[in-house]
């Protein structure tokens, strides 16, 4: 009866083990793979635009059609700092991808003018890594499928922006005055005595 009980026991392990390579989702998503898992933490200034460059290759043996697009995850209590989708362009949006073929996109940021200081698009500066996707909140998003056919695959990256104060306007020229002080100075001492010796001249003639 123990070893009848035993055998029992054994063809129930293997049967809820085969049965669990059944049930676990086969990822489609490696069929187009991408260079990282998240664009998160981009810096800028209010008014300027962020690009950052994104590759996908082809692992699957059939021509994919695909596309991009953004997606911003409501969450309650949340505040307009989280969707950024608005700000978000990537370039191109449709593509086709073959096996082998990589393929490069450019996400653009166009940060608002009025965008205060602080982090866009996610509520910590971790969200980009493992374990913290309840912090994530917007996201950009490649779909495929095999050419011709309706069942897409993808994946989300999330996304976030980190605006900076914006910057002194007259810090250009305060830059170039500083690394070109002594340039300028002998500028002003020649242009000061060539004004003295015109007088100077004028006065004797």
């Amino acid at each position: 009866m123990t070893k009848n009980l035993k055998m029992y026991c054994k063809n129930i392990v293997l049967f809820a083990l085969l049965l669990g390579l059944l049930l676990i989702p086969i990822s489609t998503a490696l069929a187009t793979s991408v260079d990282r898992t998240s664009v998160c933490n981009l810096e800028g200034f209010p008014g300027k635009t962020i690009e950052q460059e994104i590759t996908l290759e082809g692992t699957s043996p059939e021509e994919r059609s695909g596309f991009w697009y953004t997606h911003y995850k409501e969450v309650e209590g949340n505040d307009g700092k989280m969707d950024i989708t608005g700000w978000i362009t990537i370039e191109p949006k449709d593509y086709t991808i073959k096996q082998g073929e990589i393929k490069s996109f450019t996400v653009k940021v166009k940060i608002p003018k009025d965008a205060g200081q602080g982090l866009w698009g996610a509520t910590s500066e971790e969200a980009g890594k493992e374990g913290h996707s309840g912090e994530r909140r917007t996201y950009i998003v490649f779909k495929d499928a095999i050419t011709g056919g309706n069942v897409y695959s993808g994946l989300l990256l999330p996304i976030s922006v980190k605006v900076l104060k914006s910057p002194n306007p007259l810090a250009p020229v305060i830059n170039f005055v500083k690394q070109n002080i002594i340039i300028i100075l002998l500028s002003i001492i020649i242009i000061v005595m060539a004004v003295f010796f015109l007088k100077r001249r004028k006065r004797v003639n």
